[in-house]
């Protein structure tokens, strides 16, 4: 479908153009010694059948693209169209003036207005650069239109790959993490049997959760704590006392809006990479605090001094980054890096409920 007629208000801004072509045809008759009135009688209904006749340039941009083609051979294209669409108007206007004539609204020669073959030639050159105009329009809606087809190509290629990371997150989950649950409940249940159910029960718990929350694209902050906290009993199960979890969390950032399975590889890299490889292990800070209409969630963890970055930390990073960003944008607020002896990852982003930011 012609995308001028698809939009009613393009349509409305395109007719109402016509109106100042409508002022340069009425402003020829003018010259001619035509009345203002006979002017305006032929020029306003000629204009709008002008703007439907000229309407046929938007199939001929659409066969012949700028970028296909000779330069050449399309101003020669552009040039006999104009040629031929302009002749076509100007004897529109000569039947127009007739039927006008035939009616009693204008009167007839010598004493009323006449077209002969000079001002329909010069109605012609109007036409042809009028039809002109109207290609270069079509030309530019073209444009418009397939830079729109681009961005919406983009978007969907943006959402399927969001989709496809969260499916690879909800494949991941972690094996690692799990084979070690496996293995620590198996060794528990000769030593802590009661230990060993607790954490059957908990991991059971960390998977149905972190499935539930896997098929959404954004939870509340308050649902991926509660995943996060699962996550953290089942390690701490496993680590005793060489695991120790200290959180505050301001209940007002918990409606947030977040990526799903945002904040688990967080607590995952910080046992994994910096607590587990501390004989003594050690502390893991967890604050969440609202400032200023702006959520921010800091992680900070014990670390190896000594220690050089541990292979897979900065792709875990990098993409819980991306995921926060590709929620945000350019408001969302993101560092990692070494910390008074320890590791520290910062998240900032306004605060936007998730109903809200769904909508």
């Amino acid at each position: 479908m012609h995308p001028l007629l698809a939009s009613r208000p393009r349509l409305g801004l395109y007719l109402l153009a016509w109106l100042p072509a409508a002022g340069l045809v009425s402003g020829q008759f003018r010259a001619e010694g035509w009345q203002l009135q006979a002017a305006l009688a032929l020029a306003l209904p000629g204009c709008l059948l002008a703007s439907v006749l000229f309407l046929s340039s938007w199939y001929l941009c659409r066969a012949l693209p700028l970028r296909a083609g000779r330069p050449g051979r399309l101003a020669a294209t552009w040039a006999a169209a104009a040629a031929l669409m302009g002749l076509l108007w100007s004897a529109a206007l000569w039947l127009l003036l007739q039927l006008l004539q035939d009616l009693s609204m204008l009167g007839r020669p010598p004493a009323g207005p006449a077209l002969g073959a000079p001002e329909l030639l010069g109605l012609a050159g109007t036409g042809a650069f009028l039809y002109l105009v109207t290609l270069v329009l079509h030309y530019l809606l073209i444009a418009q239109e397939r830079a729109q087809e681009a961005e919406a190509r983009s978007r969907d290629l943006r959402v399927l790959a969001r989709e496809a990371e969260l499916k690879t997150l909800r494949a991941q989950l972690n094996p690692h993490f799990l084979f070690n649950s496996l293995n620590s409940i198996s060794a528990l249940t000769t030593l802590d049997p009661k230990g060993a159910r607790r954490m059957c029960v908990q991991l059971a718990d960390f998977l149905r959760k972190s499935l539930r929350l896997g098929e959404r694209a954004t939870v509340s902050l308050a649902e991926e704590l509660d995943l996060l906290r699962t996550y953290l009993a089942i390690e701490e199960i496993r680590f005793g006392a060489r695991l120790q979890v200290r959180w505050t969390v301001d209940p007002r950032a918990e409606p947030a809006a977040v990526p799903a399975l945002l904040l688990q590889p967080l607590g995952e890299n910080a046992i994994k990479h910096g607590l587990a490889q501390l004989p003594e292990g050690g502390t893991l800070e967890i604050a969440v605090t609202l400032a200023d209409g702006r959520v921010e969630i800091r992680l900070a963890n014990a670390a190896d001094p000594e220690a050089g970055p541990a292979a897979g930390l900065g792709m875990g990073l990098r993409q819980v980054e991306q995921r926060l960003r590709g929620r945000y944008g350019a408001a969302a607020g993101f560092r990692a890096g070494r910390h008074e002896g320890g590791f520290e990852v910062v998240l900032a982003f306004p605060l936007a409920p998730e109903e809200a930011a769904d909508a």
